[in-house]
């Protein structure tokens, strides 16, 4: 019986465990990239600046800085594109798996049960709606009915 409810247990688990999978995988690879893009921007501009120190003239100066600059905005243009693609497919995989797990919740929760009552409960509130604006209706008709009269 105990072996059965860990059985049942681990089984409910799995999606969890996907998701934490693929949360897992994607932050290793948020932090590899983000590891390249340090190292690779510590590396250019130590180098932009042994680049600077042998240039004498202001004109060569302001030349290697927007050099410099446009290789960075590409460089981090890159880098935020391969992120951005990563945490899309990482979203993709998160929706496809609570997507397939989604429909065995209500079961796997009680959920069917409080759907139940409450699907009644709105039926109730309905049709209590309705006959107090039926009564109300009537007594309206009844009451222009004697103004009428009157």
């Amino acid at each position: 019986m105990l072996q059965d409810k860990m059985k049942d247990i681990q089984e409910n688990l799995v999606p969890v465990t996907m998701i934490t999978d693929i949360n897992k995988s994607a932050a290793e690879k948020l932090i590899a990239l983000q590891t390249e893009c340090m190292t690779d921007l510590f590396y250019t501009g130590l180098a932009q600046m042994q680049a600077l120190s042998s240039v004498r003239e202001p004109k060569e100066v302001f030349e290697l800085q927007i050099k410099f600059f446009k290789e960075l905005d590409a460089k981090l243009a890159n880098i935020t594109e391969k992120e951005v693609t990563m945490l899309s497919e990482t979203k993709e995989q998160l929706v496809d798996v609570i997507e397939k797990n989604i429909s065995g919740m209500p079961d796997m929760y009680g959920m069917a049960d409080a759907t139940k009552l409450m699907q009644y409960a709105r039926e109730k509130i309905e049709e209590t709606i309705n006959i107090s604006a039926h009564k109300q209706n009537g007594s309206s008709n009844k009451t222009a009915t004697a103004r009428k009269s009157a």
